[in-house]
């Protein structure tokens, strides 16, 4: 477990990410970016469940209705739970295949119990938020691998439950726009499942992170690489200022690589903060382009060996300059990350 001063390093970082900025262009006018980022952040994401039957379990009347519910789990394609609800029917359901969602204060605990009880069957990975608020969270079973979702309450959408599922069942973060080195062990490596951390404000800026894991065993050793692309999109004349990933570890978990190296490419500027040393790994990633400060995307990542556990920062700024200086508008999400890799 990372130690306090661990912690405190995150929340020091924090508070300079918000202060050592430097200014950039804004977008002209006051309207949204005609970008399209094929995202679905800043779309309706509910639109997803039109066509999916919710089965709703638990406290159901503390639930929204959707557009399409079913009175039994085997009719259901999704599952959306409070933390009430009875433990066997979500596993079953999840090992059917079908997507489990809480929305409740507790949220992001029933669904770790859920992951725990299959957690012999699927690698999966989840990154928790603390100290604000998240609705829902999602776990999606693709094979033996898991997608999690973490979807915090920014404000932004109309339903913050039906929105957030239903962008956990059809949205996507977009393909990074800056390099990512190929490695020639890739081939020994296999994938263990994705996380997602992702919301929209209420003035409609809107970000995400996914973090891929994939695992290799040899001679008796493990060995991780998680790759993680941050995306960010502006909104009503804010540009995006910068976005910025960190991975703290143990101190005394090695870090092996981290990347990419600092560059530019397609109008975005990435830089690799990481101190091995301490076991940080960390990418900011910034616009060098007008495209860029309406849609911002890049990718950064790390490989260590053993187990998988670390407290994390997503942050993103953005900025508005005006006659009278510059205005922000700014999103974090701050907290643990832990991975069940298997055997």
């Amino acid at each position: 477990m990372p130690s306090t001063n661990r912690r405190q390093f995150l929340a020091a970082a924090g508070v300079a990410g918000v202060t050592g900025l430097a200014g950039c262009s804004g977008l002209g006018g006051s309207g949204r970016p005609d970008v399209d980022t094929h995202s679905g952040l800043t779309d309706d994401p509910s639109a997803e469940l039109d066509t999916e039957a919710v089965f709703l379990a638990g406290d159901a009347g503390a639930l929204p209705d959707p557009p399409e519910t079913v009175a039994s789990v085997a009719d259901a394609d999704v599952v959306l739970a409070t933390r009430s609800a009875d433990r066997r029917t979500l596993v079953g359901a999840f090992r059917d295949g079908k997507p489990v969602a809480f929305a409740d204060h507790d949220a992001q605990d029933a669904l770790v119990d859920v992951l725990s009880r299959v957690g012999d069957d699927y690698t999966f990975g989840t990154e928790t938020v603390r100290a604000r608020p998240v609705d829902p969270v999602v776990a999606v079973p693709r094979g033996d691998t898991v997608a999690t979702y973490t979807l915090v309450d920014e404000g932004g959408w109309d339903d913050p439950v039906l929105d957030g599922l239903g962008w956990a069942l059809g949205g996507r973060v977009p393909d990074c726009r800056t390099f990512v080195p190929e490695h020639s062990s890739d081939s020994l490596f296999a994938h263990a499942g994705a996380t997602h951390v992702a919301g929209r404000l209420e003035t409609g800026e809107a970000y995400a992170s996914r973090t891929t894991a994939s695992v290799s065993r040899q001679e008796g050793d493990q060995y991780v690489r998680l790759r993680t692309t941050l995306h960010a999109e502006a909104s009503d004349g804010y540009a995006v200022e910068e976005a910025l990933r960190e991975t703290d570890l143990p101190d005394d978990q090695r870090l092996h690589e981290v990347w990419p190296n600092p560059h530019s490419q397609d109008g975005v500027r990435v830089a690799n903060v990481s101190d091995t040393v301490r076991s940080q790994f960390g990418v900011e990633v910034t616009p060098d382009s007008d495209r860029a400060r309406t849609a911002l995307t890049g990718c950064g990542g790390l490989q260590t060996e053993g187990n998988l556990a670390y407290d994390h920062r997503t942050s993103v700024d953005w900025k508005r300059d005006g006659l009278l200086g510059a205005d922000r508008r700014y999103a974090e999400a701050t907290g643990r990350g832990e991975w069940h890799l298997g055997a």
